[in-house]
């Protein structure tokens, strides 16, 4: 049977903040070293506690936060350890963000809503596995992208008085350094193989 709590509490309702995913994040010191690595990858981006605070407010920019805040309610939930408030917790995350009635509520398919309907009979730290999946890919298909390219990411970037062309000129010379050093490296086995070639003639003819 699928959860059937009383929706009545999360009518109008802002963020409980009893799951307080926001105020559980200390950025680290910001580099530009760490600012350019966002661009790799979307884990990378979110393997940053500073990164996820910049994704977040990107994300209210565009109105679409509940995403991140459901993604890091789930985290902390897997990190509660009392039963009680770990159903409590799991609760208020279906309610905040599962609950059509929601007005954070978050976009899932049918079938990872069904699974979390019936999760909620029994709550675990995992009840929410399979959304915070769908969610998480949700973030890095769609809103990921265009963080990259949108003008606080840009200024980020650009606040360390370092553009673009000097990445990729210093990107361009570690690998040209890298291909002259194996080049260099083949060139010293040739010249070490062509010289046991040549002793091993030499004897031959002794011979």
């Amino acid at each position: 049977m699928g959860y059937m709590g009383c929706w009545c509490s999360s009518i109008g309702r802002k963020y409980s903040g009893t799951v307080s995913p926001q105020r559980a994040v200390t950025c680290e010191p910001l580099t530009f070293e760490m600012v350019h690595s966002w661009s790799q990858s979307f884990d990378t981006l979110m393997s940053y506690k500073t990164g996820q605070k910049y994704f977040a407010d990107f994300l209210k920019s565009e109105y679409s936060d509940e995403n991140i805040l459901f993604w890091q309610a789930c985290e902390e939930l897997k990190r509660e350890r009392n039963s009680e408030k770990m159903e409590e917790k799991a609760r208020i995350i279906y309610e905040d963000f599962i609950s059509i009635l929601s007005p954070k509520e978050v976009s899932l398919d049918s079938k990872v809503r069904e699974i979390v309907n019936n999760n909620m009979g029994r709550p675990t730290p995992n009840t929410f596995e399979e959304a915070q999946v769908q969610i998480y890919q949700l973030m890095a298909r769609d809103s990921y992208p265009r963080f990259l390219t949108s003008s606080m990411y840009k200024s980020m970037r650009q606040s360390f008085g370092i553009v673009e062309s000097d990445v990729v000129d210093n990107e361009r010379e570690r690998e040209e350094r890298a291909e002259r050093a194996e080049q260099e490296e083949l060139s010293r086995l040739n010249s070490t193989n062509a010289t046991g070639s040549s002793k091993e003639v030499d004897v031959s003819i002794i011979f």
